[in-house]
This record gives structure tokens, C-alpha cells and sequence, in this order.
């Protein structure tokens, strides 16, 4: 198993990049739907507000995904000089 996991500290390729950075906005959307539907349950008078911001977070939240997904399966792709703007 160790020969598997060798060199797998290389540097990353766009598309790799991209793949990551989609999954990884996606992720902390859904951490932040967690934390602001538990503020909305603690405290009835923000509470439709802290929902709709919730509601609208997941929607962004499954969009991501959605991309990740499609440049998982190589229909969306960056070339490497297709880089995030510095």
C-alpha cells in the first residue's frame, strides 16, 4: 500500500485546482447552513432572516457541487495557464 501513496505531493494540475477549490467552497457553505440554521432555532426574531440566508447558501452550496462534479468528469476543464487570477 505504501508504493500507492507514494509521490503524491507533486504539485497539483489546474484542473486538480479547480476540482479542490470547488469542493472545498462547497464544504464551508454547508458548515455555514449548519451554523446558521442552529442560530435560527436560538433565536425566534432572526430566524426567518438566518433561514433564508440558509436556503440561499444551499442552493450555492449544490451548485458547487454540481461544478466539482462536472470537472470530476473532465466536462468543464482548465488548461494551466487558465490559473485563479493573482
Amino acid at each position: 500500500m505504501q508504493e500507492l501513496i507514494h509521490d503524491l505531493n507533486g504539485p497539483r494540475t489546474a484542473q486538480q485546482e479547480l476540482f479542490y477549490d470547488l469542493e472545498d467552497a462547497a464544504a464551508m457553505i454547508g458548515w455555514s447552513v449548519v451554523e446558521l440554521k442552529a442560530m435560527a432555532a436560538s433565536d425566534a426574531t432572526q430566524a426567518l432572516i438566518l433561514k433564508k440566508i440558509g436556503d440561499l447558501l444551499a442552493a450555492q452550496q449544490d451548485k458547487l457541487n454540481g461544478y466539482a462534479a462536472e470537472v470530476k468528469q473532465q466536462r468543464i476543464k482548465r488548461s494551466d495557464t487558465d490559473g485563479p487570477p493573482e
